[in-house]
Protein backbone atom coordinates (compact mmCIF):
# COMPACT_ATOMS: atom_id res chain seq x y z
CA UNK A 1 0.00 0.00 0.00
CA UNK A 2 1.00 3.62 -0.39
CA UNK A 3 2.98 5.23 2.40
CA UNK A 4 0.50 7.33 4.45
CA UNK A 5 2.93 10.25 4.19
CA UNK A 6 2.16 10.39 0.45
CA UNK A 7 -1.50 11.02 1.23
CA UNK A 8 -0.96 14.20 3.18
CA UNK A 9 -3.46 16.89 2.17
CA UNK A 10 -2.40 19.48 -0.34
CA UNK A 11 -1.03 22.61 1.33
CA UNK A 12 -3.32 25.32 -0.08
CA UNK A 13 -0.84 28.15 0.57
CA UNK A 14 1.93 26.22 -1.17
CA UNK A 15 -0.28 25.39 -4.15
CA UNK A 16 -1.27 29.06 -4.54
CA UNK A 17 2.34 30.17 -4.29
CA UNK A 18 3.51 27.71 -6.93
CA UNK A 19 0.67 28.48 -9.33
CA UNK A 20 1.12 32.19 -8.69
CA UNK A 21 4.56 31.84 -10.27
CA UNK A 22 2.99 30.65 -13.54
CA UNK A 23 2.33 33.71 -15.74
CA UNK A 24 -1.30 34.25 -16.68
CA UNK A 25 -2.95 32.04 -14.04
CA UNK A 26 -6.20 33.48 -12.68
CA UNK A 27 -7.98 32.54 -9.48
CA UNK A 28 -6.67 29.51 -7.59
CA UNK A 29 -8.91 27.57 -5.22
CA UNK A 30 -8.02 24.47 -3.23
CA UNK A 31 -10.76 22.40 -1.58
CA UNK A 32 -10.51 19.34 0.63
CA UNK A 33 -13.17 17.30 -1.14
CA UNK A 34 -15.82 17.66 -3.82
CA UNK A 35 -17.78 15.32 -6.08
CA UNK A 36 -16.28 16.89 -9.23
CA UNK A 37 -14.10 19.95 -9.81
CA UNK A 38 -15.43 20.28 -13.35
CA UNK A 39 -19.07 20.08 -12.28
CA UNK A 40 -18.34 22.69 -9.61
CA UNK A 41 -16.83 25.08 -12.14
CA UNK A 42 -19.58 24.55 -14.71
CA UNK A 43 -22.14 25.44 -12.03
CA UNK A 44 -20.11 28.38 -10.74
CA UNK A 45 -19.71 29.84 -14.23
CA UNK A 46 -23.46 29.65 -14.69
CA UNK A 47 -24.02 31.62 -11.49
CA UNK A 48 -21.16 34.13 -11.40
CA UNK A 49 -18.91 33.91 -14.46
CA UNK A 50 -17.02 37.06 -13.54
CA UNK A 51 -15.62 35.45 -10.41
CA UNK A 52 -13.71 32.87 -12.43
CA UNK A 53 -11.39 34.70 -14.81
CA UNK A 54 -9.42 33.12 -17.60
CA UNK A 55 -7.09 30.30 -16.54
CA UNK A 56 -8.52 29.97 -13.06
CA UNK A 57 -7.83 26.64 -11.34
CA UNK A 58 -9.88 24.55 -8.92
CA UNK A 59 -8.01 21.62 -7.35
CA UNK A 60 -9.20 19.15 -4.76
CA UNK A 61 -7.51 16.70 -2.45
CA UNK A 62 -10.30 14.19 -2.97
CA UNK A 63 -12.73 13.98 -5.88
CA UNK A 64 -15.48 11.60 -4.81
CA UNK A 65 -17.52 11.38 -8.03
CA UNK A 66 -15.34 12.34 -10.96
CA UNK A 67 -16.85 12.46 -14.43
CA UNK A 68 -15.44 10.69 -17.43
CA UNK A 69 -16.57 10.57 -21.04
CA UNK A 70 -20.15 9.54 -21.80
CA UNK A 71 -21.20 10.32 -18.23
CA UNK A 72 -19.06 7.63 -16.64
CA UNK A 73 -18.24 8.14 -12.95
CA UNK A 74 -15.02 7.23 -11.19
CA UNK A 75 -13.55 7.55 -7.71
CA UNK A 76 -10.12 7.58 -6.13
CA UNK A 77 -9.04 7.32 -2.49
CA UNK A 78 -8.26 10.60 -0.77
CA UNK A 79 -4.81 12.07 -1.27
CA UNK A 80 -3.57 9.84 -4.08
CA UNK A 81 -4.55 11.57 -7.33
CA UNK A 82 -4.11 14.99 -8.88
CA UNK A 83 -7.63 16.16 -9.74
CA UNK A 84 -8.10 19.69 -11.03
CA UNK A 85 -10.06 21.77 -13.52
CA UNK A 86 -9.16 24.96 -15.36
CA UNK A 87 -11.36 27.71 -16.79
CA UNK A 88 -10.25 28.69 -20.28
CA UNK A 89 -11.72 31.60 -22.24
CA UNK A 90 -9.98 31.37 -25.62
CA UNK A 91 -11.08 33.99 -28.15
CA UNK A 92 -10.94 31.55 -31.06
CA UNK A 93 -13.59 30.32 -33.51
CA UNK A 94 -15.94 27.88 -31.82
CA UNK A 95 -15.11 25.18 -34.37
CA UNK A 96 -11.53 25.17 -33.03
CA UNK A 97 -12.55 24.30 -29.47
CA UNK A 98 -12.33 20.57 -30.19
CA UNK A 99 -8.59 21.00 -29.75
CA UNK A 100 -8.91 21.87 -26.05
CA UNK A 101 -8.94 18.26 -24.72
CA UNK A 102 -6.04 17.41 -27.05
CA UNK A 103 -4.17 20.45 -25.75
CA UNK A 104 -4.84 19.21 -22.21
CA UNK A 105 -3.58 15.73 -23.02
CA UNK A 106 -0.41 17.15 -24.56
CA UNK A 107 0.17 19.27 -21.43
CA UNK A 108 -0.05 16.10 -19.32
CA UNK A 109 2.43 14.31 -21.60
CA UNK A 110 4.91 17.15 -21.21
CA UNK A 111 4.43 17.42 -17.46
CA UNK A 112 5.05 13.69 -17.09
CA UNK A 113 8.16 13.94 -19.27
CA UNK A 114 9.49 16.46 -16.74
CA UNK A 115 9.40 13.74 -14.06
CA UNK A 116 10.89 11.07 -16.28
CA UNK A 117 7.74 9.35 -17.55
CA UNK A 118 7.15 8.86 -21.28
CA UNK A 119 3.46 9.05 -22.12
CA UNK A 120 1.22 9.14 -25.19
CA UNK A 121 -2.38 10.19 -25.82
CA UNK A 122 -5.13 7.88 -27.03
CA UNK A 123 -7.54 10.15 -28.86
CA UNK A 124 -9.25 12.11 -27.53
CA UNK A 125 -8.59 12.09 -23.81
CA UNK A 126 -6.69 9.12 -22.34
CA UNK A 127 -3.03 9.51 -21.38
CA UNK A 128 -1.16 6.20 -21.51
CA UNK A 129 2.17 4.93 -20.23
CA UNK A 130 4.00 1.74 -21.09
CA UNK A 131 3.89 -0.83 -18.30
CA UNK A 132 6.44 -3.54 -19.20
CA UNK A 133 5.84 -6.85 -17.51
CA UNK A 134 2.08 -6.45 -17.42
CA UNK A 135 -0.21 -8.92 -19.14
CA UNK A 136 -1.23 -7.66 -22.56
CA UNK A 137 -4.85 -6.51 -22.71
CA UNK A 138 -6.93 -6.38 -25.87
CA UNK A 139 -6.83 -2.84 -27.21
CA UNK A 140 -4.17 -1.79 -24.69
CA UNK A 141 -1.17 -4.09 -25.10
CA UNK A 142 1.12 -3.34 -22.15
CA UNK A 143 0.00 0.28 -22.04
CA UNK A 144 -2.11 1.50 -19.14
CA UNK A 145 -4.13 4.67 -18.57
CA UNK A 146 -2.51 7.05 -16.08
CA UNK A 147 -4.60 10.18 -16.71
CA UNK A 148 -7.83 11.37 -18.26
CA UNK A 149 -8.97 14.66 -19.76
CA UNK A 150 -12.50 16.02 -20.14
CA UNK A 151 -13.65 19.36 -21.59
CA UNK A 152 -17.04 21.06 -21.07
CA UNK A 153 -18.16 24.01 -23.20
CA UNK A 154 -20.05 26.44 -20.98
CA UNK A 155 -22.09 29.35 -22.41
CA UNK A 156 -22.03 32.25 -19.96
CA UNK A 157 -23.20 35.85 -19.86
CA UNK A 158 -19.54 36.84 -20.27
CA UNK A 159 -19.11 34.67 -23.38
CA UNK A 160 -18.28 31.00 -23.88
CA UNK A 161 -15.82 29.30 -21.57
CA UNK A 162 -14.30 25.83 -21.51
CA UNK A 163 -13.85 23.88 -18.29
CA UNK A 164 -10.93 21.51 -18.75
CA UNK A 165 -10.77 18.74 -16.15
CA UNK A 166 -7.69 16.55 -15.72
CA UNK A 167 -7.13 13.65 -13.37
CA UNK A 168 -3.74 11.99 -12.93
CA UNK A 169 -3.22 8.79 -10.94
CA UNK A 170 -0.23 9.56 -8.73
CA UNK A 171 0.10 7.44 -5.58
CA UNK A 172 -2.42 4.61 -6.04
CA UNK A 173 -1.35 1.08 -5.26
CA UNK A 174 -2.44 -1.59 -7.75
CA UNK A 175 -5.33 -2.74 -5.54
CA UNK A 176 -6.75 0.82 -5.50
CA UNK A 177 -7.06 1.15 -9.26
CA UNK A 178 -10.60 0.71 -10.61
CA UNK A 179 -9.80 -1.36 -13.72
CA UNK A 180 -6.98 -3.53 -15.01
CA UNK A 181 -6.26 -1.04 -17.79
CA UNK A 182 -5.29 1.70 -15.30
CA UNK A 183 -2.03 2.44 -13.55
CA UNK A 184 -0.46 5.22 -11.49
CA UNK A 185 2.87 7.02 -11.49
CA UNK A 186 3.75 5.01 -8.41
CA UNK A 187 2.87 1.88 -10.36
CA UNK A 188 5.57 2.69 -12.94
CA UNK A 189 8.11 3.45 -10.22
CA UNK A 190 7.85 7.23 -10.06
CA UNK A 191 7.17 9.21 -6.88
CA UNK A 192 6.16 12.82 -7.39
CA UNK A 193 4.71 15.59 -5.23
CA UNK A 194 1.17 16.38 -6.42
CA UNK A 195 1.63 20.12 -5.94
CA UNK A 196 4.82 20.08 -8.01
CA UNK A 197 3.06 18.08 -10.73
CA UNK A 198 0.13 20.53 -10.72
CA UNK A 199 2.44 23.51 -11.17
CA UNK A 200 4.30 21.82 -14.02
CA UNK A 201 1.09 20.75 -15.72
CA UNK A 202 -0.39 24.24 -15.43
CA UNK A 203 2.77 25.79 -16.86
CA UNK A 204 2.66 23.54 -19.92
CA UNK A 205 -1.08 24.09 -20.34
CA UNK A 206 -0.68 27.88 -20.27
CA UNK A 207 2.24 27.75 -22.72
CA UNK A 208 0.40 25.56 -25.23
CA UNK A 209 -2.81 27.56 -24.84
CA UNK A 210 -0.98 30.85 -25.37
CA UNK A 211 0.62 29.68 -28.62
CA UNK A 212 -2.67 28.21 -29.85
CA UNK A 213 -4.55 31.45 -29.14
CA UNK A 214 -1.83 33.52 -30.82
CA UNK A 215 -2.61 31.55 -33.98
CA UNK A 216 -6.34 32.25 -33.55
CA UNK A 217 -7.04 28.60 -32.77
CA UNK A 218 -5.26 27.31 -35.88
CA UNK A 219 -3.69 24.08 -34.66
CA UNK A 220 -1.44 23.75 -37.71
CA UNK A 221 -0.06 27.29 -37.54
CA UNK A 222 0.53 27.05 -33.79
CA UNK A 223 2.35 23.73 -34.02
CA UNK A 224 -0.27 22.07 -31.82
CA UNK A 225 -1.41 19.64 -34.51
CA UNK A 226 2.13 18.43 -35.16
CA UNK A 227 2.88 18.09 -31.44
CA UNK A 228 -0.33 16.15 -30.84
CA UNK A 229 0.45 13.80 -33.74
CA UNK A 230 3.93 13.15 -32.35
CA UNK A 231 2.49 12.31 -28.92
CA UNK A 232 -0.39 10.21 -30.25
CA UNK A 233 -0.88 6.54 -29.46
CA UNK A 234 -3.72 6.47 -31.98
CA UNK A 235 -2.45 7.88 -35.27
CA UNK A 236 -1.11 5.17 -37.53
CA UNK A 237 -2.87 2.40 -35.61
CA UNK A 238 -5.80 0.30 -36.70
CA UNK A 239 -8.81 1.30 -34.62
CA UNK A 240 -12.37 0.38 -33.83
CA UNK A 241 -14.52 3.36 -32.88
CA UNK A 242 -17.81 2.83 -31.09
CA UNK A 243 -19.89 5.73 -32.39
CA UNK A 244 -22.23 7.67 -30.09
CA UNK A 245 -25.27 6.92 -32.21
CA UNK A 246 -24.48 3.23 -32.42
CA UNK A 247 -22.37 1.21 -34.80
CA UNK A 248 -18.64 0.65 -35.10
CA UNK A 249 -16.18 2.30 -37.45
CA UNK A 250 -13.07 0.28 -38.36
CA UNK A 251 -9.98 1.45 -40.16
CA UNK A 252 -6.64 3.18 -39.69
CA UNK A 253 -6.43 6.41 -37.69
CA UNK A 254 -4.84 8.48 -40.45
CA UNK A 255 -4.90 12.02 -39.12
CA UNK A 256 -6.53 14.84 -37.21
CA UNK A 257 -8.97 17.25 -38.80
CA UNK A 258 -8.75 21.06 -38.54
CA UNK A 259 -11.27 20.87 -35.67
CA UNK A 260 -9.36 18.15 -33.77
CA UNK A 261 -11.58 15.34 -35.07
CA UNK A 262 -10.07 11.90 -35.69
CA UNK A 263 -9.77 10.97 -39.36
CA UNK A 264 -10.23 7.24 -40.00
CA UNK A 265 -9.46 5.60 -43.33
CA UNK A 266 -11.53 2.48 -43.94
CA UNK A 267 -10.30 -0.58 -45.83
CA UNK A 268 -12.14 0.69 -48.92
CA UNK A 269 -10.08 3.87 -48.87
CA UNK A 270 -13.01 6.00 -47.76
CA UNK A 271 -12.18 8.50 -45.03
CA UNK A 272 -14.51 9.47 -42.20
CA UNK A 273 -14.09 11.99 -39.41
CA UNK A 274 -15.05 11.25 -35.83
CA UNK A 275 -15.82 14.04 -33.37
CA UNK A 276 -16.71 11.72 -30.48
CA UNK A 277 -16.54 8.02 -29.76
CA UNK A 278 -14.81 5.32 -27.76
CA UNK A 279 -11.63 4.31 -29.54
CA UNK A 280 -10.18 0.82 -29.23
CA UNK A 281 -6.68 0.28 -30.61
CA UNK A 282 -6.10 -2.86 -32.66
CA UNK A 283 -2.41 -3.19 -31.93
CA UNK A 284 -1.44 -6.24 -33.94
CA UNK A 285 0.70 -5.31 -36.91
CA UNK A 286 0.48 -1.55 -36.32
CA UNK A 287 2.58 1.18 -34.82
CA UNK A 288 2.97 0.94 -31.04
CA UNK A 289 4.65 4.28 -30.30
Amino acid sequence: MTDPADRRPLDAARVRAQLGAVPGVGRVEVVATTPSTSADLVAALGREPGKWPDRSVLVTDHQSAGRGRAGRAWQTPAGVALTASWVLRPAVPVECLGWVPLLGGLAVVRALADVGVRATVKWPNDVLVDHPGRVELAGWGVRRKVAGVLADLVPTSAGPAVVLGIGVNVHQAAAELPVESATSLRGVGVEVDRAVLLAGLTGHLVDLDTRWRAASGDAEASGLARACATSSATLGARVEVELPGGGTLRGVASGLGPDGALVVTEASGRTRTVLAGDVRLRLEGTRTA
